[in-house]
Formats: C-alpha cells, structure tokens, sequence
C-alpha cells in the first residue's frame, strides 16, 4: 500500500518531517480542500475556554503529543484519515474539539489492518 500524508501546514513543516523520519511522503493541502471534504469543522472562540478543552491539551501533552508553530487556519480542528487509491476513506478520526488527537498507536493500528 502506498501511503501519503495530507496536512494543513506548509511546504517546510512536510519537509521537516520528512526529514526528521516520517516514513511517508508528506504533502499539504494549505488550502484545507481535503480538510472540507473530509468534513472537518472549524471552532468557535468559546471552545478555547471550556475545561474540557484544557483537560484534552493536558492529556494529549502527557501521551507526547507537543502544538508546533501554527500555519494557516489556527480553528480548523484536526483530523486523520486513511484513503485508499480509489478514494474510499479506511478509516478517519475527526477530532470533536480542540485537542482531541489520535495516539500515533492508534493510527498505525488502522494502518497496519489495511495494509
């Protein structure tokens, strides 16, 4: 299986990854096309104040999980997806508020049963 990863971020954060050990080809979609089409939402300013938002960051901080520099829309919420080649989605985890990520575990599990 071919395997490419999708971001939001900009051209030099893919070729640090790249660089750094993703086993991937890293590209990014700046304009988070792939993003809508996926449904992938935006937040309210309102969210960054909820505790839960807080107990998220602190608990996805603990798993390793560190906010790099952030590049373009700073409400998009995050999200994984697995796309086959046909452009039929695997598996996804659409985050449900600010700081809610998959663990890096998680995602290579979906990827390990599709491969």
């Amino acid at each position: 299986m071919t395997v490419v990863v999708i971001g939001t971020g900009a051209d030099w954060q893919a070729a640090r990854l790249m660089h750094d050990g993703l086993p991937f080809e890293c590209l990014v979609d700046p304009d988070a096309n792939f993003y809508r089409a996926l449904g992938i939402g935006r937040v309210g300013i309102g969210e960054w104040l909820r505790p839960s938002t807080l107990r998220r960051y602190l608990g996805a901080y603990a798993r390793g999980a560190r906010q790099g520099r952030v590049t373009g829309d700073w409400r998009r919420l995050s999200g994984v997806a697995l796309i086959a080649t046909d452009r039929t989605v695997m598996w996804s985890y659409i985050a449900d508020g600010v700081g809610d990520y998959p663990t890096v575990g998680e995602v290579m599990r979906a990827l390990h049963r599709y491969q």
